[in-house]
């Protein structure tokens, strides 16, 4: 018996070893392929920058996660086949939630909801078509409080468009906000159908079959929810518990904004570390991309301008991007149309460049204390 034992704890020092062996073993040549960094201004690029990493992610097949330090170099990659990643996030629980979809689906939409650990444990794999999962997941998933999965979804109607020239019986899509427990089980719903007559919409026969697109989901201040549209141009607050509208922030919206601000097509709205709300303006009117921030007063529905930042001009990103704060002097923007992750001053001027062998739909930075040490060391 005790030579028994004996063996057992050679061979479970053996598999130890050959764990560590392969955490050591260097990462696949493909894995690195993908990037071409361009310094410009190292001498002006924060600390907090430099020990930090950024999370990009690949839609195309095989789908490819990938965390880079600001060297350019991919410290953490995870694949998977036959589907690719359509966005993903970095939680406070040192996860990476994500939505996941094939070629089938097209740009942000999928079928399934991948929840893994940096260890590549999978936490929560649902799929459409189990309990109440049973429409298009795009562009955005998080966590609730109780940890339960928040996403946007696609919905449909079908409506009498006929006084808009269609018929009795069209079908409008849109969009909604589901959540659901760790089992796929509905816990919450809400649509843009619980809040807006199609037939107020002067082209709904043009857009019918992607009525308002949200593009973004997050939460306020107040944990409700902040959601983008791209076709009109709104960001809407609604109140997470009733699904009203609290208010609309955008194109003949609720609130006074500044000419010199106004944005029309946006993306990833979130409230920056600054307590303001901040988001991608694609900014097709004027064919100009930037990112914008606003401390908006909800009471005297006014908002002033905290943060301008022009991309340069040969960068203009008509679709998907991102923007997110390094520091109060930085932030990291993403040209997704022309695969291209800028950090710049709050100027605008570039001081660190990547290029992707892919569209990125965002880049998110993660600093170094959110991260586990066995990825920083």
């Amino acid at each position: 018996m005790k030579k028994y034992y004996l063996v057992l704890f050679a061979l479970l020092i053996t598999c130890l070893a050959c764990h560590q062996q392969r955490a050591k073993a260097p990462l696949p040549y493909w894995v690195q392929d993908a990037f071409d960094l361009d310094s410009l201004q190292p001498e002006k690029v924060p600390t907090r920058f430099k020990e930090g990493y950024v999370l990009l992610s690949q839609r195309d097949e095989p789908g490819v996660l990938y965390l880079l330090n600001t060297k350019g170099k991919v410290v953490w990659y995870h694949q998977v086949k036959g589907t690719g990643f359509k966005t993903a996030h970095f939680t406070a629980h040192q996860t990476l939630l994500c939505i996941l979809g094939s070629k089938e689906y097209a740009t942000s939409y999928g079928n399934q909801i991948l929840e893994i650990s940096l260890n590549g444990d999978t936490l929560l794999h649902l799929q459409k078509g189990q309990g109440d999962f049973i429409a298009n997941a795009h562009h955005e998933v998080l966590l609730t409080p109780e940890n339960n999965i928040v996403l946007l979804n696609t919905s449909e109607r079908i409506c009498d468009l006929s006084s808009k020239g269609g018929t009795t019986h069209d079908t409008v899509r849109s969009d909604g906000i589901l959540v659901l427990d760790r089992k796929g089980h509905k816990q919450w719903e809400w649509t843009v159908f619980d809040a807006l007559d199609p037939l107020t919409d002067k082209d709904i026969m043009t857009s019918r079959m992607d009525w308002m697109h949200a593009n973004s989901l997050s939460y306020d201040k107040d944990g409700n929810y902040l959601i983008s549209f791209y076709n009109n141009g709104q960001i809407w607050k609604l109140d997470a518990h009733t699904g009203k509208v609290i208010w609309k922030f955008g194109r003949n919206g609720d609130f006074h904004i500044p000419d010199s601000a106004a944005f029309d097509m946006g993306h990833s709205v979130h409230i920056n570390a600054e307590n303001d709300l901040m988001l991608f303006d694609n900014g097709v009117s004027r064919q100009q991309s930037q990112t914008l921030a606003f401390h908006l007063d909800e009471g005297a529905k006014t908002a002033t301008v905290t943060l301008r930042t022009p991309i340069p001009g040969y960068l203009f990103n008509d679709r998907m991007g991102s923007a997110y704060l390094v520091d109060h002097q930085t932030l990291l923007q993403c040209c997704s149309k022309r695969n291209t992750i800028l950090l710049t001053t709050r100027e605008g001027t570039p001081l660190w460049r990547l290029r992707c062998g892919f569209i990125p739909y965002r880049a998110e930075f993660i600093p170094k204390e959110q991260l586990p040490d066995f990825i920083v060391n």
